[in-house]
């Protein structure tokens, strides 16, 4: 991906919430009218009713929706554990060991545990939740502009991913990796045709693209708090490598979170609860590590 040699992560001053994931623009979703375009309308909540008001999501409703105290306090020198375990993962060739010593110390004391990452990662919950209604074909808004499946009509599918990414990804610092982890999320889920075909958002390819997504948000995380670890890595041919195993073991676990807090059932994934469906996958995902071996 490009991302993990050129950054020395934040440092232990930085904020565990930066100031941009508690504000920012304000996502609307609304049912649509009906157009061409329109799939997945009739999707209902799981009490058999319909799910057919207008939804407004933005990052300071997120934070209100995680449970347990807004602001966590920082542990002194919260990275040095995480990255010495890292550095050796990078030294050692990729010992999978020291790959997950590195996860559960990041887990338990750089990150503030699950509910801290899905604080942090507010911005892409906010894009996940609008992401979920242009899949149902929802007329989703973004400063004023909408996009629903209508608008994809006729694109071939890699112009209709970008079209996708391009207007969820939010107006500050995280534009970049939210807008990475929709294009890997959509490549991931959708099949591989050229022309993009609307109805090919199915409850199951929804669901892997909702867990692709996260997956994405939770690696671009680690790999920026791992910062200077990564300049361990000699040659650097190896970084590829690397950041697919990280990836994969992510994706394993938010994968079998998401399975969990979906019930097994792809079609539980409704407006209503695609905000909280997402904190409880990030959440339970990084809590997960802080059970790993030593």
């Amino acid at each position: 991906m490009g991302t993990s040699a050129s950054s020395l992560g934040p440092n232990n001053q930085s904020p565990l919430v930066p100031p941009w994931a508690e504000q920012g623009d304000t996502i609307t979703i609304e049912p649509s009218s009906g157009s061409d375009g329109d799939i997945n309308t009739d999707q209902s909540d799981a009490d058999g009713s319909q799910d057919n008001d207008s939804n407004e999501i933005d990052n300071a409703q997120v934070q209100s929706e995680i449970p347990g105290p807004a602001h966590i306090p920082a542990q002194p020198n919260r990275f040095a554990s995480a990255r010495l375990a890292f550095g050796k993962y990078a030294q050692s060739g990729g010992t999978t060991s020291n790959l997950r010593k590195s996860l559960k110390s990041y887990a338990k004391k750089s990150s503030g545990g699950g509910k801290g990452t899905s604080r942090r990662l507010a911005s892409g919950i906010t894009a996940g939740t609008g992401l979920l209604g242009i899949m149902r074909g929802d007329s989703v808004t973004v400063n004023h502009q909408k996009l629903s499946l209508g608008d994809l009509k006729g694109l071939t599918t890699d112009q209709a991913i970008d079209k996708i990414a391009s207007h969820l990804a939010p107006d500050n610092a995280d534009a970049d990796a939210i807008r990475i982890a929709l294009d890997y999320a959509l490549e991931e889920a959708l099949p591989d045709t050229n022309d993009f075909e609307p109805e090919s958002f199915t409850d199951e390819v929804i669901q892997e693209t909702i867990s692709c997504y996260l997956t994405d948000l939770i690696f671009q995380d680690v790999v920026t708090g791992m910062g200077r670890a990564w300049f361990h890595v000699e040659p650097p041919s190896k970084h590829h490598r690397m950041e697919e195993e990280l990836r994969e073991l992510i994706k394993v676990i938010a994968q079998e979170q998401m399975d969990i807090v979906t019930n097994g059932n792809p079609s539980n994934i409704t407006r209503d609860n695609i905000t909280k469906i997402q904190i409880d996958a990030i959440s339970m995902t990084v809590d997960e590590w802080e059970s790993f071996d030593d």
